[in-house]
């Protein structure tokens, strides 16, 4: 069942899994040990009996050779002697008489079993007379081997052939008849019987089993024997042939598949007498089979024998193994599992001696003993790593829990619950020293009867905690009851309290109240549940600390924004009750200025203008700080109406028509068909306003450029306001729209103004959704460009705004 699981579960088949388990054995290792060991030894019967064959190959080899030399040269002097015999046939009377009759009887006593026939004929190869009767004389010549007698005046054998009748194999060996030196007449022919002839020269030569074969230079057979018929005019080799095989030697070995497709090992001789014009080779094979069937016998009887003794070493390991080995490991194994089980009193039980596995059974035994020894100390440390665990458990929940809020009611009350969680048989309070009255006071317990009584009890007994303050260390009390510290006795009986447990709460190194336990039996606190309360007491200390903090910092913040309102409110009733007067102001120094009042002298003219400047640069200052008032407050809204911009920037325009004090020309650039557009008016003029008269302010002569153009197909407008005037350097640059922030602030500057001009500008870009940025340089001046997303009134322009030309105008 077990291993159907682990099958399961690995995915695997279960004859896999067992086929995994048993190469893991140590009975199988043992086996391929011996395995290994028995490999060499077949390896060397390999190779000695591939040394074998290799000497039998080549034994056999030469031996063929030998074969095929001595064939070749028998053969040859059988065509030596046959030259004799027709040389001395030529000078024989009777042959060379013109009488058939005579010459046929003289030819026919002749004839023995190398001759098959004997015949003469004349140079055109008609048969003058034979051996044989002339229907079946063999002796007839013609063709190449024919012309070769007459051209050489010599002796010449013809081609071979295979007689159809008989079904020998028959050579032509011819001869010329002279009457004189190079007047040929006629040829004296021998027809040998090749087949008799092979037979009587092979069988002294070959042995069992080989073959001989008289071949061509092109590998084709003219004989073969024994039984080498179906061997005929075909090629001795399955693939190469002969000339290949043999190349330019006269004489070679070669192992190669024979005709028939079995490999043979063949030896070559050639024949000194070409055949038919061509050269002629003797040919001893033999089967590859028959050659090393000796060598393989030998090899097949040493693989056997060990084989066998291969097995029988197996078989003796694998029992061996049981006996000696395995049996004593199973021993081991078993007594493992059962300390895996549990059980460390198991053990092997085996002798130990001065084996292996004697010295292995004795460590088991000793690490068996060993475990059971750490496990009883294992328990003792479990116990105290559990309570350890517990109290670091509730360290830490209590850490989490009164660092999770800043609420003093909610620290106070997860503080002694955690307490009371720890301590169920102990009650607890916290006292705080009141910083008003200096007294030690209650705030919080846990435990104790909820009753005026009790509350009234806990409120007199001061004695024990304000020792602990003193102190400023823990005070443990075994019987509070009794303790002459103790202020009020009838307390702890009451309760059915004794002992008592008090710890300092200090924080920032300042003593700031006191943690009360109160046992409801006499006990003695160790050492390990001190450290554990001090660290519990620090973090509650903290904690308490923390709590108030916030809670002064949370009331100092009510009071702050009470504060800031109660400014908010009277910096926007002054500005707007001071607008008033600075309007009247003005209105009236504007009549004096025309006249309303009477006539007044050119210096009369002057104070006037200077008062009505004056004032309106006040206006400005309080205009600022009720639009500061307004963004601090967060009741500024963004008012969106359709806004010609084309009368927008003439409007603007026209409010600096007059002339100013200063040498500064104002250059308008902006198109005439600027787009009608949804936005807020007061604001964009705020900023435009603003702008301009920033760079007014700054520059004392020169040119102040204001442009505007409509960006991306009328969805963004772009503001841009350029000066001469000095420059802001590159660390000022950072803070220019800082509120109450100029880059000259000392009392003793040139430019007047509280800072707020360029905050309300860009509060007011950021508020339309767009962006603002500056560029200057000391000595040249500075470029202010404001950029917007607005929204096109197409509605609106198409309902009657005609848009104006289409042309760019530059007004000063």
């Amino acid at each position: 069942m077990l291993e159907k699981q682990r099958a399961r579960k690995y995915g695997k088949p279960l004859i896999t899994l067992h086929m995994a388990h048993y190469a893991s054995s140590l009975r199988f290792r043992l086996i391929v040990l011996v395995l290994l060991a028995v490999i060499p030894a077949f390896g060397v019967i390999l190779y000695s009996a591939a040394r074998h064959r290799d000497l039998t190959a080549s034994q056999a080899q030469r031996n063929a050779l030998a074969a095929a030399r001595a064939i070749a040269a028998e053969q040859e002097r059988f065509f030596e002697n046959a030259h004799q015999f027709l040389v001395m046939l030529s000078r024989v009377p009777q042959i060379r008489k013109n009488n058939s009759t005579s010459c046929s009887k003289f030819l026919a006593g002749l004839l023995e079993p190398l001759y098959a026939d004997l015949g003469i004929t004349d140079l055109k190869g008609n048969l003058l007379c034979s051996a044989l009767p002339p229907k079946t004389s063999l002796a007839k010549l013609t063709g190449p081997h024919l012309s070769r007698i007459k051209e050489s005046y010599d002796f010449s054998v013809g081609e071979i052939r295979t007689d159809s009748s008989s079904g020998k194999t028959l050579v032509h060996l011819g001869f010329p008849l002279q009457d004189s030196p190079g007047a040929v007449r006629a040829v004296i022919i021998a027809v040998v019987d090749l087949s008799w002839v092979t037979r009587v020269t092979a069988e002294n030569h070959l042995y069992p089993g080989a073959s001989f074969t008289l071949a061509d230079s092109r590998s084709n057979v003219f004989l073969r024997y024994p039984q080498g018929r179906d061997w005929i005019a075909k090629p001795i080799f399955a693939k190469a042939p002969i000339e290949e095989m043999v190349s330019r030697d006269t004489e070679k070995t070669v192992e190669s598949p024979g005709a028939d497709g079995v490999r043979r090992l063949f030896a070559f001789s050639q024949l000194k007498s070409p055949v038919g014009g061509q050269s002629a080779y003797a040919v001893i094979d033999i089967p590859a089979a028959i050659a090393f069937a000796e060598a393989d016998r030998i090899l097949i009887h040493n693989l056997i024998i060990l084989g066998l003794l291969a097995v029988l070493t197996l078989v003796a390991a694998w029992i061996g193994a049981d006996i000696v080995v395995l049996r004593r490991i199973r021993d081991i194994v078993a007594a493992t599992k059962q300390i895996t089980a549990g059980k460390l009193s198991a053990r092997t039980h085996l002798p130990y001696g001065k084996t292996e596995l004697g010295q292995m059974a004795h460590a088991f035994d000793d690490l068996a003993e060993a475990l059971e020894k750490r496990e009883a100390e294992a328990d003792v440390t479990a116990k105290q790593i559990h309570k350890q665990r517990q109290q670091q458990n509730a360290l830490y929940d209590l850490n989490l829990a009164i660092t999770s809020t800043l609420d003093l009611a909610s620290v106070l009350t997860t503080l002694l619950d955690e307490i009371s969680a720890l301590f169920p048989c102990c009650a607890a309070t916290v006292s705080w020293i009141n910083k008003q009255s200096g007294a030690l006071e209650v705030i919080a317990q846990r435990n104790l009867d909820n009753t005026d009584e009790t509350q009234k009890e806990v409120a007199i007994e001061e004695g024990l905690p304000l020792v602990v303050m003193k102190r400023q260390s823990h005070l443990a009390i075994s019987n509070a009851q009794l303790d002459p510290r103790t202020t009020n006795p009838e307390f702890f009986r009451h309760h059915r309290l004794f002992s008592y447990l008090g710890m300092p709460l200090i924080a920032k190194g300042e003593a700031l109240g006191v943690l009360s336990f109160y046992a409801k039996e006499e006990r003695g606190f160790t050492a390990e549940e001190m450290n554990f309360l001090k660290a519990l007491v620090n973090q509650a200390a903290i904690a308490i600390y923390n709590s108030r903090l916030y809670e002064q910092t949370r009331n100092q913040a009510v009071e702050l924004e009470k504060s800031n309102k109660i400014k908010d409110e009277f910096l926007g009733v002054m500005s707007h009750e001071l607008r008033t007067p600075l309007n009247i102001i003005m209105n009236y120094a504007e009549a004096l200025t025309m006249g309303t009042f009477g006539e007044i002298s050119r210096d009369q003219e002057k104070g006037t203008e200077k008062i009505h400047s004056q004032a309106g640069h006040l206006l400005t200052l309080i205009n600022g700080i009720l639009e500061i008032t307004k963004i601090e407050s967060g009741t500024v809204t963004v008012q969106r109406e359709p806004l010609d911009l084309a009368d927008f920037m003439a409007e603007n325009r026209s409010d600096y028509m007059m002339p100013m004090e200063k040498n500064i020309i104002l250059k308008w650039e902006y198109p005439s068909d600027l787009p009608v557009i949804i936005s807020d008016q007061m604001k964009l003029k705020q900023i435009l306003t603003n702008l301009i008269n920033n760079a007014i302010k700054f520059t004392e002569e020169g040119v102040v450029n204001i442009s505007a153009q409509a960006l991306d197909h009328g969805h963004a407008l772009e503001l841009k306001v350029a000066d001469t005037g000095p420059g802001i350097s590159n660390e000022s640059l950072p803070f220019v729209f800082d509120k109450f922030r100029q880059i000259d602030s000392t009392t003793t500057r040139n430019h007047s103004g509280a800072g707020l001009g360029l905050y309300i500008v860009k509060t007011f870009v950021e508020l339309l959704g767009g962006t603002i940025t500056v560029e200057s340089k000391l000595g040249e001046g500075s470029v202010f460009t404001v950029r917007l997303p607005v929204e096109p009134a197409t509605a609106l322009t198409q309902a009657g705004h005609a848009p104006m030309a289409a042309s760019q105008r530059f007004l000063n």
